[in-house]
């Protein structure tokens, strides 16, 4: 049976107010920070310095690493530059000595071609025609270059005074491409008018003679007999004789500038492999 007494009992036992306010000093002890000291500027900046520090050195180190390269790369180029312009002076040598015999043989036609056909040995036309009328082009050995061109890698030549003296070979080589493109048009022409006065039989026959496509050179005393036989013409025509004589005069004084033009590419083409050898201490 319930009496007051019984309520007190159980009050005593469980006070409820007691419960709550433990309960509440226990959340107060748990959610307590201690004190923590702060940071002065030094601190910071020090921290601050040590970063900026490892990202400068970082940059340092990469830029170094990035140049180390570049001009590794730069030195190998280099090297394949002074090939590629070694190998056109070595051609631009031989294509002045084959337009020189060119010239010659020009020449040595127009000449011949002043007096009477008939009273002209035959052999003698058919060779000077047959020399005068090789073509000769020169083709540069640029791959390098181009790729250098073509990729940005040209920078990495740095020095513009050495990039400068690069690109004026390149355009000498383009003048001398532009001369020829500019001629061919002409000896296109001409062959067209050697048609109708040589027979092409005997110019088969000097190709078995001369070694002028493989070693620039002629066998002098084959040569020789085949310039003493008297080997007739399709054509004795008057008219048609001027107009090879002016041709043979005409491809002569070409070839002369073209002459030039290989000169003086070829005098760039030396200054350029002064300068890469110089700059990359080159042999």
């Amino acid at each position: 049976k319930y009496t007051k007494n019984t309520h007190r009992n159980e009050n005593i036992r469980n006070p409820p107010k007691l419960r709550s306010i433990v309960y509440k000093k226990n959340i107060m002890e748990v959610h307590h920070h201690p004190n923590v000291e702060k940071k002065g500027f030094k601190e910071y900046f020090l921290e601050f310095l040590m970063i900026f520090l490892a990202v400068t050195l970082g940059f340092f180190a990469e830029n170094i690493r990035e140049n180390y390269v570049e001009h590794k790369s730069a030195r190998e180029y280099a090297s394949l530059l002074i090939e590629d312009l070694a190998t056109d002076t070595v051609e631009l040598n031989s294509a002045a000595h084959v337009l020189n015999l060119i010239i010659t043989a020009g020449d040595s036609l127009g000449n011949l071609l002043s007096n009477d056909p008939k009273l002209i040995v035959g052999g003698k036309l058919y060779y000077y025609e047959y020399l005068s009328s090789v073509r000769w082009n020169l083709i540069s050995h640029d791959a390098t270059l181009q790729q250098l061109k073509s990729s940005g890698a040209l920078r990495y030549l740095g020095d513009t005074s050495l990039i400068r003296k690069i690109m004026n070979y390149e355009e000498s080589v383009q003048i001398i491409y532009l001369a020829q493109n500019r001629f061919e048009p002409q000896k296109i022409e001409n062959w067209s008018l050697v048609q109708k006065v040589f027979d092409q039989s005997y110019f088969n026959s000097l190709d078995s003679l001369s070694d002028f496509a493989i070693n620039l050179t002629v066998n002098e005393e084959r040569a020789m007999r085949f310039m003493n036989n008297n080997y007739p013409l399709l054509n004795y025509d008057k008219d048609l004789w001027q107009q090879l004589r002016n041709w043979a005069y005409s491809s002569s004084r070409n070839y002369r500038v073209e002459i030039q033009i290989f000169n003086a590419a070829r005098l760039q083409a030396i200054i350029a492999i002064a300068a890469l050898k110089k700059e990359y201490h080159l042999l």
